[in-house]
């Protein structure tokens, strides 16, 4: 789990969201030397599966690219099971597991990107409608696979876009200078600088919903501020909802059921509007487990 830096901590244990995780299908993604790294898979039920192929919403874990917990979101990944999307929680590279980092990272989920799609037959799925999801440092590493040229992993397949078609965000790692977050955990300012996704910003950009607590003393808000108002000048849809006084992880299942059914409806909606997910007018929670 990542450090919220709040004494959160404590109060997120994650034995349920690891209990949730054991309902999914592994599978192994990526291999990198010694390293083997999962993802995790849930199906919609036949009776909720839609007709066509399905749409995927692919997420990666909350980290600062130091520690994080795949399970994370695994009550999302239930849920949206239930509601006939494929599910999957992909792992990456992180420094306190398996010698990662930030550039890792960005390579990881390029490659989570590339594999969906690689095997979009076999899964059933529309590679046309992938939404990448993240939080902090994950958040960051999806969203650079759509705003960012180069960081491949140098085994990947390239003339498979790594990009997802819209992407969800919770808490992200947006700025990476000295007045954003994690400046000093890239090689150098240089590699920062390339990394930092408010200096990347173009039309073009696939549709961004992002959910941040304006009282987030780990990534600061203003960051997810500025990238959002500038995106939107750009003509690209960008939608921030602010949290008003809320801190870092405030979405967390097991941090407030309240903020986790807020931003979870706010997502469901925004994959109806993108036709992604059927309306479904008895959606809702309390079908996780």
């Amino acid at each position: 789990m990542e450090s919220l830096g709040e004494g959160h901590q404590r109060t997120l244990p994650l034995d349920r969201n690891r209990e949730l995780l054991k309902t999914a299908r592994e599978e192994i993604y990526k291999t990198v030397g010694d390293i083997s790294l999962p993802v995790y898979i849930w199906e919609p039920e036949a009776d909720k599966a839609p007709q066509y192929p399905k749409s995927v919403a692919a997420f990666f874990f909350s980290s600062g690219w130091d520690n994080g917990q795949i399970a994370q979101f695994a009550p999302h990944c239930v849920y949206f099971a239930s509601r006939g999307m494929m599910t999957m929680a992909f792992d990456y590279r992180i420094t306190n597991r398996n010698r990662g980092g930030p550039l890792e990272a960005i390579a990881d989920a390029r490659s989570a990107m590339r594999w969906i799609r690689l095997n979009a037959v076999e899964l059933g799925i529309n590679p046309g409608k992938i939404v990448g999801i993240g939080g902090s440092g994950g958040g960051h590493a999806i969203t650079s696979a759509a705003m960012l040229n180069g960081f491949d992993d140098p085994a990947d397949i390239l003339d498979s876009s790594p990009a997802p078609n819209a992407i969800v965000l919770f808490n992200p790692v947006l700025d990476t200078s000295k007045k954003g977050f994690g400046l000093e955990r890239f090689p150098d300012a240089g590699v920062a600088k390339d990394a930092n996704l408010i200096r990347a910003i173009r039309p073009g950009l696939p549709p961004m919903l992002i959910m941040h607590g304006t009282a987030d003393r780990v990534v600061p808000f203003a960051g997810t501020y500025e990238f959002a108002k500038k995106s939107s000048k750009k003509k690209n849809f960008c939608r921030l909802i602010e949290f008003e006084g809320q801190g870092h992880g405030f979405f967390n299942f097991n941090l407030s059921f309240e903020m986790y059914e807020a931003t979870l409806m706010a997502m469901d909606e925004f994959f109806v509007e993108l036709g992604f997910l059927e309306p479904d007018p008895e959606a809702g929670l309390g079908k996780v487990d």
